[in-house]
């Protein structure tokens, strides 16, 4: 993703054209698309960020900026916007300003854009080679702790249950889940057994960091095998380095 920019065009012209032809003259890897929801649904997954070039069709603009909001916001995508004062008012209306990183009024300078484009993408790449863990636990207290340990070194996202870790699970791939044991609905040996059996799931590595060490409890879990056991109780020193050392020989 160094240098790859999804580029919706909501309308075209020459300087559609002079802002595309000058990105790749800067060595950008630029695939342009049509406005079209099910376009930017297929190319979301091959961008490093989203140009959106808007129209002056303002109930077109708000389908597309609904659709970025979703897949930006889910994926991290920054997204830049480009309009007149009107599109660029209805992008406030209709699109979380937390994920818009680049927001440009007609005209500006394209040597400014190109510039500010690739600074984004450098950034994006640092936080992209930070590994992602998901922390999994129904207690708001030690994810807090735990994500406060572990957020220097790595992207740390949380949820409250296995049914909210299963959604989230649909929409991203972590490359570490760190999973509580006992948890009211579904338990962590239960969610432990659909990442095993799901098909976009099943290699995603799996360490228990539960405060559950009954030798009954710990024969079933360690059944399916996960990558790792650790007690809540771990000190910090060295729950981060078997982390680490997990990662180190993972990869």
């Amino acid at each position: 993703m160094d240098n790859k920019v999804v580029f919706i065009k909501g309308e075209t012209g020459f300087m559609v054209q002079a802002l595309i032809k000058n990105m790749k003259n800067a060595d950008l890897e630029v695939t342009d698309i049509e406005a079209n929801v099910d376009e930017i649904e297929h190319h979301q997954y091959y961008s490093g960020i989203i140009v959106y070039y808007m129209g002056g069709n303002q109930h077109s603009n708000k389908r597309i900026l609904e659709c970025l909001g979703d897949i930006c916001g889910e994926n991290k995508i920054p997204l830049c916007l480009i309009g007149d004062s009107e599109s660029l008012y209805t992008a406030e209306q209709f699109c979380n300003p937390n994920i818009v990183s680049l927001k440009y009024a007609r005209p500006f300078d394209v040597r400014v854009f190109v510039d500010d484009i690739k600074n984004i993408l450098s950034l994006q790449t640092e936080y992209i080679r930070k590994k992602i863990i998901l922390l999994v636990d129904d207690d708001m207290d030690f994810l807090q702790m735990a994500r406060k340990w572990l957020s220097e070194q790595y992207i740390i996202d949380t949820v409250g249950s296995a049914d909210e870790a299963l959604i989230y699970l649909e929409r991203k791939k972590p490359d570490l889940v760190l999973l509580d044991y006992e948890m009211p609905g579904m338990n962590g040996y239960e969610l432990l057994s659909k990442i095993r059996s799901g098909w976009k799931t099943s290699e995603i590595p799996v360490i228990f960091l539960t405060g559950n060490d009954d030798k009954d409890s710990v024969m079933k879990i360690l059944e399916k095998k996960p990558d790792g056991y650790m007690l809540k109780s771990t000190p910090k020193e060295q729950l981060i380095s078997v982390i680490e050392g997990f990662f180190n020989d993972y990869i």
